[in-house]
């Protein structure tokens, strides 16, 4: 059985990232990865928007980390040539009613450092962004977007440089607390083998509560099940492209799944509406997009982008947010944990890492770096 420092479990973004801040400081760390590349799941089936960090009720982690880890993305694209753009949005609103919640939500951008924002008025929207329908916007010129999959690259990369092993095709099926360390069960090309580790950090996305349970720790009691929420994208033809130069949002509604059906921009140019949220009653990754949903995508779409017809729409891809409030909750918080307290002393769980997962990942590294670093 070999014995390693630490164990990651999961190759998404936010696992990748931890491990390129750990092999900094620390030797002999092993990703675990079930599929053959990384990030499979949430990580590449999202918008890739850099988020300015406006959404996120003041001192939780998503804002702190929001924040922070906008500033940390963009300082490593410029730094090491990865693809991106900030390009700005513009939060919609549409109506007279819509303004309030509008003003609400530059205020708690505001609150939460984001020092940028701007309201303005339909002639300075107009001035702005002339195909888009609206009354008011709040302007967001910190927002931006991200190649992902580069991002994700350069972690990986610069972690097996320092020394990190990823293991690809490995499948935890079980983790046994022992008197001082974990062992950890491992499938790969249907043989099993184990590691010994004093540290697992759980960063396994929409597994991670089932991650937290195989250790012993009783979800239900701390709060920690998912609730898989699936968002599907359509794709604007590319005529229209040139329409917009930033990204338009509509103002969100409390309690709903998203941020609402918005219009973003790829590194290319063009046009994806979406994501959407259905909660889904089986917790059963299945990726394929609904055409019969694209009337839904033009009547949220069309409002405030007036030039967008049904003809231009069509599937595009669709991903799973490992969500911890059920459809109905209010905000549910990240919980990035070390959990001593429960009695698994060394075991770092990550649970609920949805959207702004991706913007914050390199800030959600530093975070579990200074949990290691209190352990030792």
């Amino acid at each position: 059985m070999e014995t390693v420092n630490i164990v990651i479990i999961g190759a998404g973004v936010v696992g990748l990232a931890i491990a390129e801040e750990l092999s900094k400081k620390y030797k002999e760390i092993v990703v675990l990865e079930k599929h053959n590349s990384f990030g499979q799941e949430t990580s590449s089936r999202n918008s890739e928007v850099i988020h300015a960090g406006i959404y996120y009720p003041k001192d939780t982690l998503k804002a702190k980390l929001c924040v922070e880890g906008r500033a940390l993305l963009y300082e490593i694209c410029q730094k090491y040539n990865i693809p991106f753009k900030k390009i700005g949005k513009l939060i919609v609103a549409s109506e007279e009613d819509e303004i309030p919640p509008l003003e609400e939500l530059f205020k708690k951008g505001k609150d939460n450092g984001v020092d940028d924002l701007r309201l303005i008025n339909i002639g300075d929207l107009k001035k702005m962004e002339p195909n888009v329908n609206g009354v008011v916007a709040l302007y967001s010129p910190s927002t931006g977007i991200v190649n992902s999959h580069r991002l994700m690259q350069y972690f990986s990369d610069t972690a097996q440089s320092n020394g990190v092993t990823i293991s690809y095709g490995s499948e935890v099926i079980d983790i046994k607390k022992c008197v001082n360390d974990y062992e950890v069960a491992v499938k790969n090309n249907n043989e099993v083998c184990s590691l010994n580790t004093k540290i697992v950090i759980n960063s396994a996305g929409l597994d991670s509560d089932r991650i937290a349970e195989m250790v012993g720790i009783d979800i239900d009691r701390s709060n920690y099940k998912l609730h898989y929420c699936k968002g599907q994208y359509f794709r604007v033809n590319h005529s229209k492209s040139h329409l917009i130069k930033r990204l338009i949002y509509p103002v969100p509604k409390p309690k709903s799944a998203g941020l609402g059906v918005h219009a973003t921009l790829d590194l290319s140019g063009g046009i994806r509406l979406g994501p959407d949220g259905r909660y889904l009653k089986n917790r059963i990754e299945e990726y394929s997009v609904d055409d019969s949903q694209k009337n839904s995508f033009f009547v949220a779409a069309n409002r405030l982008l007036p030039f967008i017809h049904k003809d231009d729409l069509y599937a595009d891809t669709a991903g799973i947010r490992p969500k911890l409030q059920k459809e109905g909750d209010d905000f549910k918080d990240f919980i990035i944990r070390e959990e001593t307290d429960k009695e698994f002393r060394g075991f770092i769980n990550l649970i609920g890492i949805e959207s702004p997962g991706l913007t914050a990942s390199s800030a959600i590294a530093k975070f579990v770096l200074l949990l290691l670093d209190n352990l030792c």
